[in-house]
């Protein structure tokens, strides 16, 4: 009887060392077998008349893992055997560069108008948002699950023999097939039952913030154990108890089906599933919830069932290679949207910006100012009240400056087509106040007792602004200011409603509209689209005004600039938004219906006749092109 221990290179997640020691055990002349996640090393007893030492190093790198002969190597990654010095710190280096860079650019889409371009969840409409988180974070899915969905993938036997090409690429295909459709009905189960549990409890936005700061450490971890630099973050990963991992281990040892398999791994610990689980919650409903999270697990699906069918196609060693290769390229990815979660959580948490305490930034407010970029406050006050009124942007949030010590009513008004998922509900920490926004005014009533910068976000903590407090006769930053002009004014141009274009169904699975725009209108006037389907909206711009080179888009806070001749957008149309020109001179509006062919033509005109037309200031589109709204 022997001992050898050797490292091991490539574990990216704490279900790896499971996968090894069944493979050992499972070898003639192997008597016991222990691998070790955090210190990635590999213990193994065995006989050595039966099996070598050079047997037992074969079958490990047979599941595309490394061997290393020095168990203190068994850290670097992806062939990197240089440690700290040289080549692998550049490595090192210029992976979290690339990190930092992914996760900035999330910071600036978070702040754009693509922030606003998905609809409310709970108006039942569209849960696209769902499906995206789903969709990027399933290269964590491929980390934590890819040996499992690899498994049931790539040892596909016994198709030669089938009659037809037909039926060799049905029995190629359905494992995968079963395997994610068990992990789609676990994740819904537990969307139901966490849906009928927020009809018990109430999920507060600091609790919200916790979740998002555990979950977004978990990823942060998890993308840079993925990426293999920082050995020693094995030990903060969190796991579930051997003898539970044992337990279910077995269960799918004994499980037939890839379907049962898939229902298993549904219990797997998981940080963004913990995070969607606590967003089932807050629907506080069954359905809502178990349609939030079916529709989050539907959108981890392409990519795993596309690792898992593609490397069945490769076969063998080629579609191994292949995995890996997305989840190191994947892992990045996973580490930035930590990063990015981590940040979203701190925000909810009421702690402010984690960026501005590495920056050293406070707030740039100085008494009896004259410095440049301050001007002094002077409040609007009524009957002992301070008077605010702001506009809801479906991209961002005003920041505002009041006076302490005097009470606060600040109006904020939310036009049609305004709200979405992201900036519907507001918290605002220091007062305490989760506010749901509905269309028209919405009246928020605070009073400011201390002075300062207090930081306020969306219930997701993706847009955020601030509310500065300032003491009599303090100067503040001029940006902070609260502007006479941040609310639209009326336009009072009416919407001709004489002719409608609805759009028409497409080959292809999307549906097109034409409407032309000439100097003195826009002809039809009035769209009507279907909701959730692709849209190309053609426009075909015969107009010579300047005025007319630029259309607005102010429920997604964005603008397009038109060329002569046909201008082709493209949308998602969700909602009902309404158009104009640059210089608010001719106006549109766009009707979104379940069912073109059910639409009361002359209720809808009456409604766009009664529709109260705004003028925007220039503020309000923050310089965005077409963002969440259209693209060409």
């Amino acid at each position: 009887m022997e001992t050898c221990t050797f490292g091991i290179d490539g574990m990216t997640c704490p279900a790896c060392p499971g996968r090894i020691e069944k493979k050992l055990k499972s070898m003639p002349g192997v008597a016991g077998a222990s691998v070790n996640y955090d210190t990635a090393t590999a213990t193994v007893t065995y006989h050595a008349e039966t099996v070598t030492y050079r047997g037992i190093k074969a079958a490990v790198e047979d599941l595309d893992y490394r061997v290393l002969e020095n168990p203190a190597a068994g850290g670097p990654q992806n062939g990197d055997t240089s440690g700290e010095g040289g080549s692998g710190s550049l490595k090192t280096a210029g992976t979290i560069a690339v990190i930092l860079a992914l996760y900035l650019l999330m910071r600036g889409v978070a702040g754009s108008s693509l922030a606003g371009a998905f609809p409310l969840a709970e108006a039942g409409v569209s849960y696209g948002m769902l499906f995206l988180i789903g969709l990027i974070t399933s290269v964590h899915c491929i980390a934590m699950c890819g040996g499992i969905n690899l498994s049931q993938t790539l040892h596909v036997s016994g198709t030669a023999g089938l009659p037809s090409a037909a039926s060799r690429r049905v029995t190629l295909f359905l494992p995968g097939i079963l395997y994610n459709g068990g992990r789609i009905a676990s994740y819904t189960a537990a969307g139901v039952l966490a849906g009928g549990l927020g009809r018990a409890v109430t999920v507060t936005g600091r609790f919200q913030g916790a979740v998002q700061l555990a979950a977004g450490v978990f990823m942060a971890v998890m993308g840079l154990n993925m990426l293999g630099i920082f050995p020693a973050l094995r030990r903060f990963v969190p796991r579930l108890p051997r003898r539970l991992t044992e337990k279910l281990d077995l269960q799918k040892a004994r499980a037939k089906s890839p379907f049962l398999i898939g229902l298993l791994n549904g219990l797997m610990p998981c940080g963004p599933l913990q995070a969607m689980q606590i967003y089932a919650i807050s629907t506080g409903s069954p359905l809502a919830g178990g349609t939030a999270m079916f529709l989050f697990a539907l959108g981890t699906t392409p990519l795993m069932f596309g690792i898992g069918a593609l490397s069945s196609a490769l076969t063998g060693a080629k579609g191994r290679i292949f995995a890996r290769r997305v989840t190191q390229t994947g892992a990045m990815l996973v580490a930035a949207m930590g990063l990015a979660m981590f940040s979203n959580g701190w925000t909810l948490a009421g702690i402010g910006s984690p960026l501005a305490l590495f920056a050293g930034i406070t707030p740039s407010m100085q008494r009896g100012g004259t410095a440049e970029g301050t001007a002094a406050f002077t409040p609007v006050i009524e009957n002992g009240v301070q008077i605010v009124n702001s506009t809801l942007s479906p991209s961002r949030y005003p920041a505002i400056t009041v006076l302490e010590g005097v009470p606060v009513r600040w109006t904020i008004n939310a036009p049609a087509g305004s709200i979405n998922g992201c900036n519907n509900r507001i918290i605002i920490r220091e007062y305490g106040i989760e506010y749901r926004f509905k269309t028209g005014d919405n009246v928020i009533e605070f009073m400011p007792s201390r002075t300062g910068r207090f930081s306020y976000s969306c219930w997701m903590g993706m847009i955020r602004s601030s509310i500065t407090v300032a003491a009599e006769g303090e100067a503040v930053a001029v940006e902070s200011l609260n502007g006479d002009n941040e609310r639209p004014e009326p336009a009072g141009v009416t919407i001709p409603v004489d002719t409608i274009a609805f759009a028409e169904p497409r080959d292809g699975g999307y549906q097109e509209v034409h409407i032309q725009l000439r100097d003195d209108r826009i002809e039809p006037a009035v769209i009507v689209l279907r909701r959730g389907l692709p849209a190309q909206w053609v426009i075909n711009n015969d107009s010579l005004d300047p005025g007319n080179s630029r259309l607005l888009f102010p429920a997604y806070a964005a603008q397009i600039d038109i060329e002569t001749g046909d201008n082709v957008l493209t949308l998602l149309p969700s909602e009902d938004f309404d158009f104009s020109t640059a210089d608010n001179i001719l106006y549109g509006y766009v009707k979104v219906v379940d069912d073109l062919a059910a639409v009361d033509v002359a209720a809808l005109k009456a409604e766009v006749a009664d529709y109260e037309t705004l003028i925007y200031p220039d503020a309000y589109f923050d310089g965005q092109g077409a963002g969440g709204c259209c693209a060409r």
